[in-house]
């Protein structure tokens, strides 16, 4: 049994008194929970730098599992890329802006 079916009364017989403060109570837990998940899901902020934060790792990961004689090259590259996302998205952005311009000639 859950609590709730604990603490109401038998059906056809009125809630007493306290079977409804302690249903308002519940419900006002419950609604807060549910406003405060939400609150959680709008914060952009927060829920980008988590992004952000999970992505250096995963960076950080691949870099450690190459062999060593390509870490030092590719290693401030993953560095930068994680760290500054801007830079590689606007270069990813160029590049395919020539690509467009290459392929309309032709």
């Amino acid at each position: 049994m859950t609590d709730k079916q604990e603490r109401l009364t038998m059906p056809g017989q009125a809630p007493t008194d306290e079977d409804l403060r302690m249903d308002a109570e519940l419900t006002r837990q419950e609604l807060a929970q549910t406003v405060a998940a939400l609150g959680d899901k709008m914060d952009i902020k927060a829920r980008a730098h988590d992004k952000v934060e999970a992505l250096r790792e995963r960076g950080d990961e691949l870099t450690e599992k190459l062999p060593e004689p390509v870490r030092p090259v590719v290693g401030p590259v993953v560095s930068t890329a994680t760290r500054r996302p801007v830079i590689p998205l606007v270069a990813l952005i160029a590049l395919l802006l020539i690509l467009r311009r290459l392929l309309k000639r032709h």
